[in-house]
């Protein structure tokens, strides 16, 4: 049976009967995988431990007719900040999940593997989030997210006529799926400041470990979730379930 080895990202799991585990990962050569892990879920597992935590994984998978089969893991870098916090557990879970909503199976992308891998390290770093607050790290990493596949919204130009965005004016579209200029926009659209704007380059364009020293009013964060929240559902509707993680362990 011919097998293959990975650095890997586990995104989900789903417990199966006989003390087996799906585990869904994503790889840094081979892209997001299905794997069986045969008596994962039994306490004498040797491979368990290693994939039941935040971290990177060096995964050896042997392939399989109908399903890969997991055949050795061993944990490479342990994010222990997010296994201690709660809040921090819920926006990495959440951005992961995101991530696996996004993504189609066997479609290699190391942009994507290094930016889950630089999220994860930003978040181990940063203080946790007050509870029930969100973090804008799952922002910037969603909407870097969105860039890396193709689904961001340009936040220089309006959707319509394509000029460059002045500071006032403008609204966020999401049928249009972008900011509208003041002469564009349409009269539902909803409003969206200047500074919200600047905030959303920001988390798209600077690296991830910048965005925890970014400071931001209230109305501001709002606008910044709001915008996040309105991209995610209108691209991926009832299939998304990260945000309802987050509302939920908040």
């Amino acid at each position: 049976m011919a097998t293959f080895r990975d650095k890997a990202i586990v995104l989900r799991t789903r417990s199966l009967r006989d003390a087996d585990r799906h585990y869904v990962m994503f790889t840094a050569e081979h892209g997001k995988v299905l794997i069986l892990a045969k008596g994962s879920r039994r306490g004498k597992s040797k491979m368990s431990p290693h994939l039941g935590s935040f971290g990177v994984v060096d995964v050896m998978i042997a392939k399989g007719r109908l399903i890969d089969r997991l055949a050795g893991a061993e944990l490479l870098t342990s994010y222990k900040t997010i296994i201690d916090s709660l809040e921090k557990t819920a926006l990495a879970q959440g951005v992961l999940l995101a991530a696996d909503a996004m993504t189609k199976r066997d479609f290699p992308d190391d942009r994507l593997f290094a930016l889950l891998l630089e999220f994860l390290a930003a978040l181990d770093a940063s203080p946790a989030p007050a509870h029930g607050r969100r973090h804008l790290l799952f922002d910037a990493a969603v909407g870097r997210l969105m860039d890396t596949l193709g689904f961001a919204i340009d936040l220089r130009t309006c959707v319509r006529c394509r000029k460059p965005l002045v500071p006032e004016g403008n609204a966020i579209n999401a049928v249009q799926g972008g900011i509208e200029c003041r002469d564009c926009r349409d009269p539902v659209a909803a409003p969206i400041s200047a500074d919200a704007i600047k905030a959303l380059r920001f988390l798209r364009y600077e690296p991830l470990d910048a965005v925890p020293l970014l400071s931001l009013a209230g109305s501001v964060r709002r606008e910044v979730g709001f915008v996040t929240d309105l991209m995610l559902t209108t691209h991926l509707e009832e299939r998304f379930s990260a945000l309802h993680y987050l509302r939920a362990v908040s």
